[in-house]
Order: structure tokens, then sequence, then C-alpha cells
């Protein structure tokens, strides 16, 4: 059948009037609702809250605290200080096989390759961002379709029903598809076409049957409660915040985590030093047993004799509990960093390769007290979590006001005989768009749940900024202990030091003094194996003191970068996005050295 271009002038006319009646109510409401609320803040620290006192307050720390000691400084490392154990440790302690040496680094490597705590830490970020998809799936365009089919078989009461008949029978069915969508401004549009016919025993009815044709456009737009963009687009924000914050935490946990393998590492090489020194000091031991021993009928007394067994023993002892002191650290390593290569050979021997760094770094505390407020992750927390309070508060202000809606509603109808594609037709070729206008108002006289909820958004918000005063103090308090615990620690690896040197030059001069006969008296020559025997366990308790000092500053130095926030990017750690090679799902993981053409994740801050 040959259509002409003619037919679909009044089609077209009709539905552009239509349409432009209800366009221009849509557009007129979109403008006015903009108008009721500013634009969210997007800046995680743009809220109202004054951080400057606390730059003030990290200006006012001194660089250079005083200390309470009067007396000297420790003795100074010696440049050349390379004590017999530096080596020894790098070597395996035992016969127990398959030894291999490992830095810091390459365990960060290790874990950030395949520990599960860390993946653990980063599906949280994604999980978060699935928020922002769900948020935004309030503004899907929504189809609809409904068909229906019906029979009625009622008695009638009144002759002017059906003309004549006792019952009044009516077939009907009906058929609706439609579109619905809800836009930023809080408006919902509905479009939808309408197809039915009847055809029923009532002699009134004409055309019988009949078949009839609507195509229906609806406007509600809200003008004072859920008006704007700014509202609409809460739910989409607040998710955002949430995922931030998500990163943060991510950043927050990967850092402790990171600490602690640091932290495993240097105790795992202090233990093993501790070790060798009380390997060392056995042998020793035994020694002084072996020669007392020898003069027990010369002048050795048995309670010497005994003396020096039972410290034998204890220092025997004490070897087997540093033995497992460096299985533990081993161990620990391993769970840290989730390797597969280190978790199937747990009889392996872990060597430490990195060098003590023995130097005096110095410390700025105020640029430390400066960077822990741009960078700390608990602090950016702090900020995100804020703003999203204050969004929940507007939120919640914005519903305390009255419902108050504009609905605009336009038809085009046709009507026909039992062709329902004649009535269609007649929708467009025949009579006029309909259209109506009008409000519809809504308000709770008491208003006490929207009330309720607002006063509960405030004391929130109230809350958060307590949260973040409290979160800056503790960050602060960190830092300055953290760079505190620096120049400590390195004193007192220094005063370590000296008693360690102090020691080993007693055991060097009672040595000495044996090797040149400078005892000639028998009872001299046993109360000088006693003494020394005193002096080996003073000097192996210094010794076992100065490794901890020192393994103390190694970890210290890194804790400080913690304390800062900047230990990723102290270690050239970035976050990474991309996706599972195994589901497509989107992955986020920690990569050492990560190139530029890499899928970078910023900071927020």
């Amino acid at each position: 059948m040959q259509i002409h271009k003619s037919l679909f002038r009044p089609q077209l006319a009709n539905l552009h009037k239509c349409c432009a009646i209800l366009a221009l109510g849509f557009l007129s409401s979109t403008a006015w609702s903009q108008t009721v609320e500013p634009q969210p803040v997007a800046d995680p620290q743009a809220a109202d809250f004054d951080i400057q006192p606390y730059y003030r307050q990290v200006d006012a720390i001194p660089n250079k605290p005083k200390s309470f000691a009067k007396d000297k400084a420790p003795a100074k490392l010696l440049p050349d200080f390379s004590p017999w154990w530096i080596e020894s440790q790098r070597k395996s302690l035992g016969n127990v096989g398959n030894p291999n040496s490992f830095s810091v680094e390459n365990l960060y490597e290790r874990a950030l390759r395949n520990s599960k705590q860390i993946q653990v830490f980063s599906d949280l970020p994604l999980i978060r961002e699935t928020g922002i998809q769900e948020a935004k799936g309030a503004f899907d365009t929504n189809t609809f379709l409904r068909g229906m089919f019906g029979h009625d078989n009622d008695p009638v009461g009144n002759v002017l029903t059906t003309g004549g008949a006792n019952r009044f029978e009516q077939d009907a069915w009906d058929f609706e598809a439609g579109v619905r969508k809800k836009f930023v401004t809080g408006g919902e549009v509905t479009l939808s076409q309408k197809l039915g016919r009847l055809d029923n025993n009532s002699i009134y009815f004409n055309p019988n049957p009949q078949s009839t044709a609507s195509l229906s456009l609806s406007i509600v737009q809200p003008l004072l409660r859920g008006a704007g963009a700014t509202y609409n687009r809460s739910i989409i924000e607040i998710a955002r915040f949430d995922s931030l914050v998500a990163i943060s935490e991510f950043v927050r946990q990967s850092e402790s985590h990171l600490l602690e393998i640091t932290r495993t590492y240097w105790a795992l090489y202090a233990a093993r030093v501790t070790y060798l020194q009380k390997s060392r000091l056995v042998e020793e031991t035994q020694n002084v047993v072996d020669e007392l021993y020898a003069r027990q009928k010369v002048d050795a007394q048995k309670t010497q004799l005994f003396r020096a067994q039972s410290s034998l023993a204890t220092r025997r002892s004490d070897l087997v509990r540093t033995e497992a002191a460096v299985k533990n650290a081993q161990d620990r390593l391993r769970a840290l960093t989730s390797d597969p290569e280190l978790l199937n050979a747990p009889d392996s021997e872990m060597i430490p390769s990195d060098r003590l760094v023995l130097r005096n770094l110095k410390v700025d505390p105020q640029n430390a007290g400066q960077s822990a407020l741009r960078n700390r992750p608990e602090i950016t927390q702090g900020f995100l979590q804020l703003n999203a309070a204050r969004v929940r508060e507007k939120m919640a202000k914005n519903e305390m006001m009255p419902e108050l809606n504009l609905v605009l509603e336009g038809s085009l109808k046709g009507l026909a005989g039992s062709d329902v594609g004649t009535s269609f037709n007649r929708e467009y070729t025949e009579g006029g768009p309909g259209y109506r206008a009008g409000l519809v108002f809504s308000f709770p006289l008491e208003n006490n749940i929207s009330r309720a909820r607002y006063e509960r958004r405030q004391l929130e918000t109230r809350q958060q900024i307590s949260q973040i005063k409290t979160t800056i103090d503790t960050v602060l308090l960190e830092v300055k202990v953290s760079a505190r615990e620096v120049t400590t620690a390195w004193r007192e690896t220094q005063a370590k030091y000296e008693a360690s040197h102090a020691f080993t030059e007693d055991i060097e001069t009672l040595n000495a003094r044996r090797k040149l006969e400078d005892l000639k008296d028998e009872a001299q020559i046993s109360d000088y194996l006693d003494t020394i025997l005193d002096s080996q366990e003073r000097k192996s308790l210094a010794d076992e003191e100065f490794i901890r000092a020192a393994a103390n500053y190694q970890i210290a130095i890194v804790n400080l970068e913690r304390a800062k926030g900047t230990l990723l990017a102290y270690s050239d750690v970035s976050i990474i996005r991309g996706k599972d090679e195994n589901n497509k799902l989107p992955k986020l993981w920690l990569e050492k050295g990560a190139r530029d053409d890499k899928n970078v994740v910023p900071s927020e801050k």
C-alpha cells in the first residue's frame, strides 16, 4: 500500500505541538530547580575546615630539640667499623641446606606480587567503586511493556447498560509500551504508547467493536523537595567519596604491610647476628670449662667449675632460643610475602643481604609534619568522610521542604472500529493534542521524620569534624615520636657501640695479660678465669643490645616515612589499575618502579 507524504504532515504537526508544550514546561521547571541549591564541594580538603592552625603547630616544632643529658656525646662509630659478624651473617649459619640471600627491596617485590593480604586491601576500592555505578542507576532509562486480556460477564442493573440484554458481556485487551527516565534535575519523564480493543453486547457502544490508540507524555518535576541537580547527584558524590576513602585505606594498609616486612627483615638480621655472637660465646665458655677441668687438681675450685658449667648450660639454652627466633622471623617473612617460592621451601635459609645504615641521617621534624598533613591517608580519609557528611546534611536539609511537584501531561488519541492500525493512524491525523498541567503539594505538619534526619546529619557532621581533629592530633604525635625515634635510635646505637667496644677492649686486655704471663700465681689464674667469664657475659649482652639498637635504627628510618605518609613513594611503589586476565574484572595492584605507560592511580589529596 502506498503512503503519501501528505499523510505525515498533520501527524508531525500534532506531535510537535504536544512535545513543544511539555518541553517548555519541563525546561522552565528545570531552570527554576537548578537555583535551589549550590554545587557540591569536590575538593577533599575544601570543606569548611581550617587546617592552617595545624601547619602553624608544625612550624613551632624545634628542629634541634634540646637533650636532658649534660654528658658528652656518645662515641662515634669508626668509618671502617666492620665487626666480624657482618660478613659471617651473610653466610649460612648451619647445615640446613639451600641458603638464599634477600634484600628488603626484593621482599617488597615478592609481597607486591603475591601477598594475599595486599590483594585483600586492593579489592576494597574496587568494591566501593561499584557504588558509583549503582548510584548512577537511578538515572537509567527504563523500558516497560504491559499486555492484558479481560472478559467481563456481569448482571445488568440498569437497562441503559446494554439496551436490553440481562447480562453485560465484554472482551477487552490492551497493550502498552514505553520508556521512563529520571533526569538529574529530579524530573521523571514517561513516554508510552497504548493500544486497545473493546467488544461488548451493548447497543449504545458505537462503533462496536472499537479500537483505541493513545500516545502519552508525562513529566513530573519536583520544585522543592528532591529538586535540583545538586540533590540528585548527591548519592553519586557520596559513592565517589566512599571509593576515594577506600583508596586511602588501601594506601594505609599497604604502607603498614611494607613496614611490617621491614620490621621482620631487620628482626631476622638481628636474630642471626645474635645467634653468631652467642655461638662464639658458647665456644669461649666451653674453653673456660675445659681449662677449669684441667686445673681441677691444681687450684680450680668446684664452685668455679659449677659456675662455669652453669653458664655454659645457660648460654646453650639462649642459643636454642635465638635459633627459634631466626626461624620464626623467616616463617613470618614467608607469610607476609605469600611468595610460593618461599612457602614451598620451608627449610631453606633466608639470609639478609642489606648492609646496616650506620650514619646519622638528619631529620627535619617540621618538614615531616608538613608532609604528614599533606600525605597521610588517615587525614585524607577524614576530609573525604567530612565532605560526604556535608553532602548528606544538605540532602537532609532539602528533604525538610514541602513536596511540590509540577505535573505536565500531553496525549494524542485515535479511535476506530475493529482495525487497531486505523486507530493508531488516526492518533496523528485527526484532532489535536490534549494536555494538562498542575501542581501536587504535600507536607506533614509535624515533619518529625525529616527534622530528625536533618538533626542527625548535623550531629554526624560535627562528629566528623571532631574526628578529623583527633586524627590530625594523632598523626602529628606519630610524626613527632617517629622523628624523635630516628634520632634516639641513632644515639642509642652510638651508646651501645661504645659499651660493646669497651667490653671488647676489656676482654682483649684480660687475654693479653694471660698471654704475657703476668699472672704467676695459680690462685690468680683461677680468679682470672672467673673474671673473664663475667666479662664474656657482659660483652655478649652489650653486643646483643648494639645489634638490636642498630636494627631499630633501620626500622625507625622506614617508620618515619610511613608517619609522613610517603612510604610508597619512598619505596618507589605505585598503584596500578588494570584488568584481571582470568575473569576480566577490574584489578588494582602495587608495582615497584611502574613505567609511565601504565595506568597509575594518582593519590587523592
